[in-house]
């Protein structure tokens, strides 16, 4: 049987629900005291921070880290809808 990216989504969402629960034990709230107003060119700074790291070091692109950058963007975009 050929999986499908949706047949994948339970073993993300898992993961990436550890990774939050991590960052939010790190960071707690802070997320919430940056508006989205200028959210583009913070995370595109952050991502070019991993490109570099992998680049210059060999780190590991941290894909989970990408995903919760792209989650809290929703979030706020969906929050400023409201």
């Amino acid at each position: 049987m050929d999986k499908t990216l949706i047949d994948y989504l339970p073993e993300t969402v898992e993961a990436l629900t550890k990774q939050l629960e991590a960052d939010q034990a790190r960071w707690g709230d802070t997320w919430k005291q940056r508006t989205r107003e200028g959210q583009e060119e913070r995370i595109f700074a952050r991502f070019q921070d991993y490109i570099d790291q992998y680049r210059n070091a060999g780190t590991p692109i941290p894909w989970l880290k990408i995903i919760g950058e792209a989650h809290i963007a929703l979030v706020r975009e969906r929050l400023a809808e409201r």
